[in-house]
């Protein structure tokens, strides 16, 4: 597992960025790599800390899980000294990485099957964790919002645990990484360091960002998906966001919108099976 470090004129803050996770989300991968070559280390005011690929075998098979036992990373934390492969990885990224930071960063690019709308989670609640993340997402610059709702396992939770104040970025999708996407890496990088204390200056103020909540929306049938919207719409209640036809083009079914909401996330692939993931949709807070 790569690991870089770079200490500046004084120790504190300790902020920590991994990407990689899953293998097949190479967009913070490369954006933590352009970052490094960037780096000034004299200008740095702490410790920063970057894995850049921390799942090499999924990366390897370009795919989401851990080839060598079939486990999702990201559903594996805190993980365990005497598990699977993928199990003691999650154990040594929590307890020789993350445990004594002060901040963490998680850097995703949605499945290789989807592209995404780019946002940001983090952990809900009034406690002084979720707070301080709160605060870093928008002075982060993102300009959409969700916070709660991981499944056990995640990261996220683990620094949580901690008391480490945590994001987890999504930006991208399509297993692919473009020069768009690592800017937008890199400028949510360069405000987050500046607002941990890291950096000199003071991010521009993201006055009103956007709030979600979390849904997810399968295939009520196989067959042809036709979308009808892209990651980043908004829809009313009842609006169509796509049909699946069988291989003669009749129509099987419709999926709609149940409520007014973004269209976070969509499937890329035409063939789908019934019960497969096709949207990720979020209803306004």
């Amino acid at each position: 597992v790569p690991v870089k470090v770079a200490v500046g004129v004084r120790r504190r803050p300790r902020f920590v960025a991994i990407a990689g996770i899953h293998g097949d989300e190479p967009e913070g991968m490369l954006a933590l790599l352009d970052f490094w070559d960037r780096l000034r280390p004299a200008e740095v005011r702490g410790t920063i800390i970057l894995v850049p690929v921390a799942n090499p075998p999924a990366f390897a098979h370009h795919q989401r899980r851990t080839p060598v036992d079939g486990l999702d990373l990201n559903r594996s934390f805190p993980g365990r000294i005497d598990g699977t492969p993928t199990e003691r990885l999650a154990y040594r990224l929590v307890h020789d990485i993350l445990r004594g930071a002060d901040f963490l960063l998680t850097l995703h690019g949605w499945y290789a099957s989807g592209m995404v709308a780019p946002y940001v989670e983090f952990p809900e609640g009034a406690g002084d964790v979720a707070v301080r993340s709160r605060q870093a997402a928008v002075a982060a610059g993102f300009k959409r919002l969700r916070p709660g709702g991981w499944p056990p396992g995640v990261l996220g939770l683990a620094a949580v645990e901690l008391g480490i104040p945590v994001l987890e970025a999504e930006i991208g999708g399509q297993g692919m990484s473009t020069p768009e996407n690592r800017a937008a890496y890199a400028e949510h990088l360069t405000r987050l360091l500046q607002h941990v204390g890291i950096s000199e200056g003071t991010p521009p103020s993201n006055p009103a960002p956007e709030v979600y909540g979390r849904g997810l929306l399968y295939a009520p049938a196989s067959g042809m998906l036709r979308l009808a919207v892209l990651p980043g719409e908004q829809v009313e209640a009842g609006a169509l966001l796509a049909t699946i036809t069988n291989l003669h083009g009749e129509r099987l079914a419709e999926m709609r919108a149940s409520h007014p909401g973004l269209v976070a996330a969509v499937r890329r692939f035409v063939s789908v099976n019934s019960g497969e993931l096709v949207f990720a949709f979020y209803p306004r807070r």
